[in-house]
């Protein structure tokens, strides 16, 4: 333990030894935080779930939308998709709400996508600092993993004719060799904007 924290507090000194000698603003990290990471089909249905219950709530705020029926979209052929498609609908209707099987002219729409970002971690400036971090996070308490390279943005939306009546964003790490079940290498064509892969290099 005393070996692990001098040697992060050396990393951390040549970091600031660096940085005196230029005239640039210092990168500084937010706070520390938890962000679940996805690994099961019950993950997927808690993220059903919780666009679900964001539906409920905005319905309950919008009196003059709640005897409207929900469509929910068709899913992509992907897992993650089509599982989803199915888990969001099913907790829509146990949650009482009023999910049609086909589209009706005064439906409420729900739509949703996924986008992929994958970090590079090769270029990370200080060679066994990532797998310190990590040592040191699983000393704070248990039921916290590594995270990994691969995370995705869950967007689910509901539309009211042109108009956003609800628009959410779920943020989640995957497993680095799972990323195509949320989508496939057809969705990294420029001509489809539907879902995307995007690639961050750290520097």
């Amino acid at each position: 333990m005393k070996t692990q924290i001098s040697t992060l507090c050396c990393a951390l000194a040549m970091l600031l030894a660096a940085c005196a000698s230029t005239d640039v603003p210092v990168a500084q990290n937010p706070p520390l935080h938890a962000q679940q990471k996805v690994q099961s089909v019950d993950h997927w249905d808690n993220l059903a779930d919780t666009a679900a219950q964001r539906v409920v709530k905005t319905l309950e705020d919008r009196p003059d939308l709640t005897a409207k029926p929900l469509y929910v979209q068709p899913p992509s052929d992907r897992p993650f998709s089509i599982a989803f498609y199915n888990l969001l609908r099913t907790r829509l209707v146990t949650k009482g709400m009023q999910v049609s099987n086909r589209l009706e002219p005064d439906s409420l729409i729900i739509e949703y996508d996924v986008q992929t970002v994958r970090h590079d971690n090769n270029g990370t400036w200080m060679p066994g600092l990532d797998t310190l971090a990590v040592g040191l996070g699983g000393l704070v308490g248990a039921g916290y993993g590594p995270a990994s390279d691969n995370e995705i943005v869950l967007n689910t939306r509901m539309l009211h004719g042109n108009r956003y009546v609800m628009h959410l964003s779920q943020l989640a790490y995957i497993n680095d060799d799972e990323w195509a079940m949320y989508i496939s290498t057809d969705s990294l064509d420029p001509q489809n904007a539907s879902t995307r892969k995007v690639r961050i290099t750290a520097r």
